[in-house]
């Protein structure tokens, strides 16, 4: 399976081979997406071999370039869990000086959870999208069979408080998989 790192400005994108392209785990803050495109070059892909986006939580860094992506013909997975989430992306924007373009779902691809083995298996993946709540509510994580866990923003066990009991669950979920690889969105 070839994974690329296509991240810049201290945060991890991943793209995926899938069937015909790419899967692309997260992307960048909004107007960014001319150094997006030039990270893309850099590592040998072009935006049109991106096929579908992934976001793993709505937040600036994570989800800023969504719409700006979809409106150059890249689908849109949007899990169950995360629909509610996408207007708070836009009202934190409401009060920011960026030019983020508003994410449209209608057009979206709305996933449940719990079909969302079947519909990775369509695209050339095995695997499956598991909802890992902690860093934020509607955090999500990719896991493929052969082993790798795409976490997004979930922090580290180590560094956890003892306290935090959600993120602790979440990563539970995870390693009841059988993880050799972490894809964080933030550090190696």
């Amino acid at each position: 399976m070839n994974i690329v790192n296509v991240g810049y400005q201290s945060t991890n994108y991943y793209a995926i081979d899938i069937k015909g392209g790419k899967l692309l785990v997260d992307c960048g803050w909004p107007g960014t997406l001319p150094q997006f495109s030039a990270e893309l070059k850099r590592k040998g892909i072009g935006i049109q071999d991106i096929k579908y986006l992934f976001v793993t939580h709505f937040h600036p860094d994570h989800a800023g370039l969504t719409q700006e992506l979809k409106n150059l013909g890249i689908k849109h997975l949007l899990p169950d869990v995360q629909v509610d989430f996408v207007s708070q992306l836009t009202e934190f924007f409401k009060t920011k000086n960026f030019p983020y373009v508003q994410i449209q779902t209608d057009d979206s691809i709305r996933l449940q959870l719990s079909e969302s083995r079947k519909f990775l298996a369509g695209i050339g993946l095995a695997g499956e999208i598991i909802h890992t709540p902690g860093h934020s509510d509607d955090s999500v994580t990719l896991i493929l069979d052969e082993g790798f866990a795409f976490t997004g923003d979930l922090h580290p066990v180590f560094v956890l408080p003892e306290e935090d009991t959600v993120s602790r669950q979440s990563w539970d979920k995870i390693y009841q998989h059988k993880i050799v690889r972490i894809f964080p969105a933030h550090g190696k």
